[in-house]
C-alpha cells in the first residue's frame, strides 16, 4: 500500500490548491488544528485526533478544511453538516475513544 501524503498536502489537494503553492499553508494548518480541537471537544480521544494515519480522522480534517477555507463558500453548510455527522459517529464509537 502506498504511503499516505502528509495531512497538509492532502488538505491542499482537497482544496484544489496546486502542490507547489504554499501561500495558504498557514491558514490550512490552523484549520487542521481547529478540526483536531473540534474532534477532541466532540469526544474523540487526543491520540486518535492526532493520528494522521487514521482514514476517518483524515477525512474529517479535510471536510473541516473544505467547509472553513476562504470566504463565500456555497458548500460550507453542507460540508459543516458532513463534519458534524462524522464527529457524532466518532464521538459515539469506542474505536475513536468515545462512548461504546
Amino acid at each position: 500500500m502506498a504511503e499516505k501524503p502528509k495531512l497538509l498536502d492532502a488538505c491542499r489537494e482537497a482544496l484544489r490548491i496546486p502542490a507547489d503553492c504554499t501561500d495558504f499553508d498557514a491558514e490550512i494548518e490552523d484549520l487542521i488544528e481547529a478540526a483536531r480541537a473540534a474532534m477532541r471537544a466532540g469526544g474523540v480521544a487526543d491520540d486518535v485526533a492526532a493520528d494522521d494515519s487514521n482514514s476517518t480522522v483524515r477525512l474529517a480534517v479535510k471536510v473541516y478544511c473544505k467547509a472553513n477555507f476562504g470566504m463565500d463558500n456555497p458548500d460550507a453548510d453542507r460540508l459543516t453538516q458532513s463534519f458534524d455527522d462524522l464527529l457524532t459517529m466518532m464521538g459515539g464509537s469506542a474505536e475513536f475513544g468515545g462512548a461504546s
